[in-house]
């Protein structure tokens, strides 16, 4: 699933470019595991390092912050 037509060009293996892909992630906070889906990000295509915007950022955030209040409930 393509959403951006910019690519970046990996700082890690400085050998690939990013492709924009939909990702699933585990996040940890405060102790707990936490499984993101539907996250917009650039991925290298040579190494697999996960670039993510701000906005995917803040919306990971958000989810996070919401599973958190469930459980706190």
């Amino acid at each position: 699933m393509k959403f951006s037509t910019k690519q970046i060009n990996c700082d890690f293996c400085e050998g690939g470019v990013t492709e924009s892909k939909v990702i699933s992630k585990t996040f940890n906070r405060f102790g707990q595991l936490f499984k993101i889906e539907n996250i917009k990000a650039e991925v290298c295509n040579n190494c697999g390092e996960v670039y993510l915007e701000s906005q995917s950022i803040k919306e990971i955030d958000r989810k996070i912050e919401q599973k958190l209040l469930l459980i706190a409930a």
